[in-house]
């Protein structure tokens, strides 16, 4: 059975995490160390920005942000087609949570319109590690309104839009590097921003409030990454690009190779980071169906990249769900996630494309 993903390490990153997790253990320090160090300035290299802080995960990277902002009582505008934990960490922040309509990419005129006085940032989710080209427009945009436009970006570990990486296109993002991420730290994250002041006060946030001289100066937590999680990510960043060329052309490959039945990929503007091989399926194709059929074949395919989106989602059901959402229903409805993980070999791939043509050839 070929699975979807699986986030087996080469073995030149087993031994270099080795090494260092027996560095750690003999030095005592567990948390807030040369690692974490380490890490942080390849992650700020990474997104091409000034400063990163690492914490415990995407969802704490994206409270601290607002937390920072004061969204208290302000309007956080949030796409509908997102993990939980964006919304959450909104309102985990006191920001009165807007949905607006989402499918890959952000629906920008949907945005327009939602962009009132009362908001104080905009949230755009990079999907997969696919970046909208109508990005710059809205960062010109909320720069005229006043309004900060915060990056959800953990998928999009290395993803660029022409040479400018996620993580830079606004005010803040933040990067998640859970288990099932590009790169991983097994639960882990980081704020990346050009903001000595957002970096600064992150560091306080995450380390239970306390600033220089001991003093609770915040609402925050234990927020902060493990050396042990940083030396494993810090192994993987230093062959992240090698990472993304295969991934691509991976991703190439199945775009190549499956564009003529039914399947429709994406086009890319950049690099991508290689979370998700989304494509978008034909209308008249059963979902449900066809995956059952692969599966039944030895390919197991992920469930779409939520498929439930939050204005169907019961916690939510406080928030604007008297809108409609086509965009993010069309999407949530008609998308496929193909298997992709670093490592795939050749032969894998050809499988792949094999079962899927096959089995679509004969559903139609």
């Amino acid at each position: 059975m070929i699975p979807p993903f699986t986030a087996a390490l080469p073995e030149q990153e087993i031994q270099t995490v080795t090494a260092a997790v027996e560095q750690i253990l003999h030095s005592g320090q567990l948390v807030l160390g040369p690692h974490t160090t380490a890490f942080e300035k390849a992650v700020a290299d990474m997104a091409g920005t000034r400063y990163a802080v690492a914490v415990n995960s995407g969802s704490t990277a994206l409270e601290i942000i607002f937390r920072f902002m004061d969204v208290r009582g302000r309007v956080v505008l949030v796409p509908t087609n997102t993990n939980y934990a964006t919304a959450i960490a909104a309102m985990h922040a006191g920001a009165r949570v807007q949905l607006y309509d989402s499918g890959l990419y952000p629906d920008i005129t949907d945005i327009e319109r939602r962009l009132t006085p009362e908001v104080a940032a905009v949230v755009v989710v990079h999907i997969g590690g696919y970046l909208s080209q109508q990005l710059p427009h809205l960062a010109g945009l909320c720069k005229r309104l006043g309004v900060l436009l915060i990056e959800d970006a953990a998928h999009a570990h290395g993803s660029t839009l022409g040479t400018r990486p996620a993580g830079s296109l606004g005010y803040a993002a933040a990067f998640s590097f859970f288990a099932t991420k590009t790169i991983t730290t097994g639960e882990g994250g980081a704020i990346t921003t050009n903001d000595p002041e957002l970096a600064q006060m992150a560091r306080v946030y995450r380390n239970q409030d306390k600033d220089d001289h001991g003093r609770r100066v915040v609402v925050g937590g234990s927020w902060r990454m493990t050396e042990l999680g940083a030396a494993l990510g810090t192994a993987q960043l230093d062959h992240l690009d090698s990472d993304l060329r295969h991934r691509r052309a991976v991703i190439d490959r199945y775009s190549r190779e499956l564009s003529d039945i039914g399947l429709t990929f994406p086009a890319l503007h950049g690099q991508i980071s290689g979370h998700k091989c989304i494509t978008m399926l034909a209308s008249d194709i059963n979902r449900n169906t066809l995956r059952e059929k692969i599966f039944a074949a030895g390919v197991e395919l992920a469930r779409g990249i939520y498929e439930q989106p939050l204005h169907r989602q019961p916690v939510f059901c406080g928030l604007n769900i008297a809108d409609s959402f086509p965009v993010a229903d069309d999407f949530a409805a008609r998308h496929l996630c193909l298997p992709l993980w670093r490592g795939m070999t050749d032969n894998t791939v050809a499988c792949v494309i094999d079962t899927v043509r096959r089995t679509v050839a004969a559903d139609t």
